[in-house]
């Protein structure tokens, strides 16, 4: 196979509608507990982006991919956001070094840095050999 018979222009929609939803729920939510409720970035980023993995994983394993679940799928998931979180947290330590600017402006600038690393590595996981039905 080549490699854009694993991407489809209908899946692409699908996960960036996807992932649009889940990329504003989950900037809504660290604009409220960092800036609201003043909790600390680093664990704040952690905790929020944990929970939004999960959310994603559901909805595109459902929507863009039609898969069933699996462990496999669901760690290997884990793993591309994991990968996305720590450069997410590498960022987030350059734009403080390098600026004045607010945690939760921070927070949102390493959103397209982590939005397209993830894309390309979760299609790779729902691939017939990552997790499809």
């Amino acid at each position: 196979m080549k490699l854009l018979d694993y991407f489809s222009i209908a899946r692409f929609i699908k996960f960036g509608g996807i992932g649009a939803f889940v990329t504003i729920a989950s900037m809504i939510s660290s604009y409220f507990w960092l800036k609201i409720i003043g909790t600390p970035l680093y664990i704040t980023y952690f905790l929020n982006y944990s929970f939004f993995i999960l959310v994603s994983y559901t909805l595109n394993r459902r929507i863009t991919f039609r898969t069933r679940f699996s462990i496999k799928s669901l760690l290997l998931y884990y793993l591309v956001y994991l990968s996305g979180m720590l450069l997410g947290m590498f960022l987030l330590y350059i734009f403080k070094k390098l600026g004045s600017l607010e945690n939760w402006v921070n927070a949102f600038l390493v959103v397209p840095f982590t939005l397209s690393t993830n894309y390309i590595l979760s299609t790779l996981v729902f691939q017939n050999k990552g997790g499809s039905a």
